[in-house]
């Protein structure tokens, strides 16, 4: 009868060991959950404060402004469309051209530039379009919306932002004013307009001398000079004739188009110049010459005899066909 008691005894034993290690492990395993479940909502929470409001940061946006509601038929109106974004200027990209229609009023000036603040995560841009338009006809004109598309950068994303339009009272031309101060007996202008015309006459014969006038220098006709003097003060050192190119080249552009180049890249340049110039072929062309042009005269180069003489006659070929 001993045995079989003690049989039992060692089971019971063995079975409190059982429980007990079974408890310990069953604890340790909630520990370790309420661990995780801890370390997954302090995860979470720092994901949330710190790390997601600097992507939510990034962001662009659009405003608009014009310098009056209400202007005579005489006058002129200035429109500006503002793009703001956080980061450098080159995060975003705008291909297609801003193109501002309005009825009752044409656009005579058009100039951009790019400003930028701060630098590394706080850097911001700002680019703005500046438009000038004159009155066709008098009433309510409205400044259509104007769609805005663009593309980020590196991942080449496409978004668009939308305008509002903008109404702008024009009044009726001013009549003819006739000032009854100024107002003279016709036998007074006869008397006068014949005086003058012996006086002409009478100046004409005793110096004889010849008005010269002097001509006006169209942009093309300026460059071409330019060209020609960088050139020949360049010699073979084609290092030298890209640095004069590249001013020759901007100086154009800011006549010719009347963009404000104030220490602008060369591609932003071609960018606005893209968004001006109808022709796609000269559009081209003027880019590729400014942007190699600016990355020649910082860089060595070594390069074939005569590149000089080649480049600048192609260039002039191509500047003495155009319009």
């Amino acid at each position: 009868m001993c045995c079989p008691n003690l049989g039992l005894g060692r089971q019971l034993t063995y079975g409190y060991i059982d429980l007990i290690v079974f408890s310990r492990i069953t604890k340790l395993q909630r520990m370790v959950t309420v661990t995780i479940r801890r370390f997954t909502f302090l995860a979470y929470t720092f994901l949330g404060l710190v790390i997601l409001p600097q992507f939510g940061a990034a962001s662009i946006s659009v405003s608009q402004s014009v310098d009056r509601s209400e202007m005579a038929f005489e006058d002129t109106v200035n429109f500006q469309i503002s793009v703001i974004w956080d980061g450098p200027a080159y995060d975003y990209r705008f291909d297609k051209p801003f193109r501002v229609q309005a009825d009752r009023m044409k656009v005579t000036r058009f100039s951009s530039t790019v400003r930028s603040s701060g630098s590394g995560p706080d850097e911001k841009t700002t680019k703005f379009f500046e438009y000038q338009l004159t009155p066709l006809l008098s009433g309510m004109a409205t400044i259509e919306a104007l769609n805005i598309e663009y593309v980020t950068w590196p991942d080449s994303l496409t978004g668009i932002m939308v305008t509002d339009p903008v109404s702008i009272s024009i009044r009726k031309p001013l009549p003819p004013k006739l000032s009854e101060e100024n107002v003279m007996n016709s036998g007074w202008w006869a008397v006068i307009a014949v005086g003058l015309i012996g006086l002409g006459f009478g100046l004409y014969s005793i110096f004889k001398r010849k008005t010269s006038v002097e001509k006006v220098q169209s942009a093309r006709e300026k460059f071409l000079e330019e060209l020609d003097e960088v050139k020949r003060e360049s010699g073979s050192d084609l290092k030298k004739f890209q640095t004069g190119l590249y001013g020759s080249l901007t100086s154009y552009f800011e006549t010719k188009y009347g963009l404000k180049i104030d220490n602008q890249t060369a591609d932003l340049i071609a960018s606005e110049l893209d968004q001006i110039e109808p022709d796609q072929t000269v559009n081209r062309t003027l880019a590729d010459w400014l942007i190699r042009a600016e990355k020649e005269k910082y860089a060595p180069l070594t390069t074939s005899p005569g590149e000089v003489t080649r480049l600048a006659s192609e260039i002039k070929q191509f500047f003495e066909r155009m319009k």
